[in-house]
């Protein structure tokens, strides 16, 4: 599971708080005494339960429960073979430009697929995990994988229920073992019944020992090199990631109420131009929500910028809200600009034609 500061959350992160998965719904910076807060809310996870509200520190780290990552896969071939030859998988924009795949004259590229990846981990009592004997449920899809663990403890692969408690078997043995009873001779050592998840020599805390379920899901998407992101050269963090999979359509977040299209908005519309229900639908994000008509037809407009971050213009009427926006952390730069913490020297900078 990965750490994440305040300073870096995005609007639709979930987060493990406790025993408990919570999604972000808005952040705020905010000024306090001690200097810089960050202000969380999250969404409601009841009708009846008001939104949860935290003022933390920047530095403030959350356990991030679901982690979203784009990387690239090049299939290519020397130019006279009749299959598949070569496979690349690139989570970098700028390396996959400069891969020599592109640039061989004896070489020809099959495929370029972008694939998406969301690791779930969502905690679980002992009652939830699979009964005796009884397989772990199926993934997802054929791309994706379901696996248990110990939170903060034990082997990164629980591959079963049983699995999971063997381990916390094994563990309670090794307490009983290493924690006798009590005597004059070794007056530290907890009685041989004391209670693992309260012993701080066993675990650190009792959600150390926390069954987790692990989830990894993968989509796959052909794009051409042009689609990559423009915005981007290293590998993009974790709030950009969920915007490309939100944008691409691999992720839909679950609707949050009706509400005016504005900056910032994800919004889906017919790919083809046409109404035709079922039809071709694309994504893209809102620069402009009051671009102002059409000066030929006069139906109101919106600016748009796809996920390659190309702009154009689209009938407002024909859009719909798919997501809210999603706060990316202040260190994001365009490619020209140095990437986070890490300047760009000058040989890797790319034109966005390169390719």
């Amino acid at each position: 599971m990965l750490n994440i500061s305040a300073k870096d959350l995005y609007v639709g992160a979930v987060v493990l708080i406790g025993t408990r998965l919570e999604t972000v719904e808005s952040l705020r910076r905010q000024a306090t005494r001690g200097g810089m807060a960050v202000g969380v809310t999250f969404e409601a996870t009841e009708p009846q339960w008001p939104d949860r509200h935290l003022v933390v520190e920047p530095d403030h780290e959350f356990a991030l429960a679901r982690v979203h990552s784009v990387a690239w896969i090049i299939h290519s071939r020397h130019r006279n073979a009749r299959a598949v030859q070569d496979r690349a998988r690139i989570g970098v924009p700028y390396a996959l430009r400069g891969h020599w795949a592109f640039h061989q004259k004896w070489n020809a590229v099959e495929r370029l697929v972008e694939e998406h990846t969301v690791l779930t981990h969502r905690p679980l009592g002992l009652d939830e995990l699979p009964g005796l004997g009884a397989p772990t449920p199926a993934p997802p899809n054929l791309d994706s994988s379901r696996f248990y663990r110990l939170h903060h403890h034990g082997p990164a692969v629980l591959s079963t229920g049983d699995a999971v408690r063997r381990e916390l078997a094994r563990l309670a043995e090794v307490h009983r073992r290493d924690h006798g009873p009590i005597d004059w001779e070794m007056a530290q050592r907890l009685p041989a019944g004391g209670d693992i998840y309260s012993c701080r020599s066993c675990a650190r805390s009792p959600l150390d020992l926390m069954p987790m379920e692990v989830v990894v899901e993968r989509t796959y998407r052909d794009v051409v090199l042009d689609a990559l992101p423009s915005n981007w050269e290293y590998e993009l963090c974790t709030a950009a990631a969920y915007e490309r999979h939100v944008l691409m359509g691999s992720v839909t977040p679950p609707p949050r109420g009706e509400g005016e299209i504005g900056d910032g908005d994800i919004v889906e519309f017919p790919a083809d131009g046409g109404r035709a229900p079922g039809g071709a639908t694309a994504r893209a994000k809102v620069v402009s929500p009051t671009l102002g008509n059409d000066l030929v037809t006069g139906v109101p407009m919106v600016l748009l910028a796809g996920p390659d971050g190309r702009q154009f213009h689209r009938a407002l009427s024909g859009c719909a809200r798919v997501a809210p926006p999603v706060c990316l952390p202040p260190q994001v730069r365009s490619a020209g600009d140095s990437a986070p913490g890490r300047p760009v020297p000058a040989a890797l900078r790319l034109p966005r034609s390169a390719g």
